[in-house]
């Protein structure tokens, strides 16, 4: 049962994003047709606004946790880690599991930010990467999955994972190879492994996990098993430093 503190948090967050796309769509007509640069620029402005609106929203959420409660049931989940690949200390105290996909503009942003939080927290942090592809909006996201675990077949797991973020953008099946070269792995095994039944498999299991625990937009980030309602860096930091106390 989800607890009101977080269920209005999720309404008012809706209802936010909202006012912003309809301030959008409301935005009198320029005389001249908008240039690339000014739609880039225009997205930027937007999405920096959602980052803005995401943070005051954690923050909203935990006053209302505070005066409301919440069911303790609800905070914590059983997020296991079963076989998925470690970044940092795999003896940390504390965990960040995140379920992404690597066509997620989001989910490939999101990674800069744990790369800045292994690096503040060397001993105190562990990072479990779990697969979640959107297939419906993503057609290569599936396929990347599964190029991601074969290449963690070679121990060279995090290396194909940065190169496919870095590049979320253009991925298709020639690129997928492309890339497994860059990593330095033996394609031929790299092919076998990407269509082999335990990939499959391992995929599954993680979609499966996902799926129990609701997980919708991405990137979902659990910190020692508690949801966090954004990726921004400085609340996911003011999170850790509760842990570390």
């Amino acid at each position: 049962m989800i607890d009101p503190a977080t269920l209005m948090t999720r309404w008012a967050l809706r209802a936010l994003l909202l006012c912003c796309l309809l301030g959008l769509l409301a935005a009198p007509a320029a005389a001249q047709k908008p240039t690339p640069g000014d739609l880039t620029a225009r997205v930027t402005e937007l999405e920096s606004k959602v980052a803005l609106l995401e943070s005051e929203v954690a923050a909203m959420r935990d006053r209302m946790e505070a005066v409301l409660g919440s069911d303790p049931s609800s905070k914590v989940q059983n997020v296991t880690i079963g076989d998925s690949p470690i970044r940092g200390n795999p003896n940390a105290p504390i965990t960040l599991v995140m379920f992404g996909d690597y066509q997620s503009d989001y989910s490939a942003r999101a990674q800069y930010v744990v790369k800045k939080l292994l690096e503040a927290y060397p001993q105190q942090l562990r990072f479990v990467y779990k697969h979640y592809p959107l297939t419906q909006q993503h057609p290569m996201a599936n396929d990347a999955a599964l190029a991601a675990l074969a290449a963690e077949k070679q121990g060279l797991f995090w290396q194909y994972h940065d190169l496919l973020f870095q590049n979320s953008r253009r991925l298709d099946n020639n690129l997928l190879l492309v890339l497994a070269e860059q990593a330095g792995l033996d394609l031929t095994r790299f092919d076998r492994d990407r269509r082999s039944l335990t990939s499959l498999e391992r995929l599954q299991a993680d979609e499966k996990l996902g799926a129990t625990l609701g997980v919708a937009g991405l990137p979902t980030l659990y910190l020692n098993g508690r949801l966090m309602p954004t990726w921004r860096m400085d609340y996911l930091q003011s999170e850790i430093d509760k842990l570390t106390q």
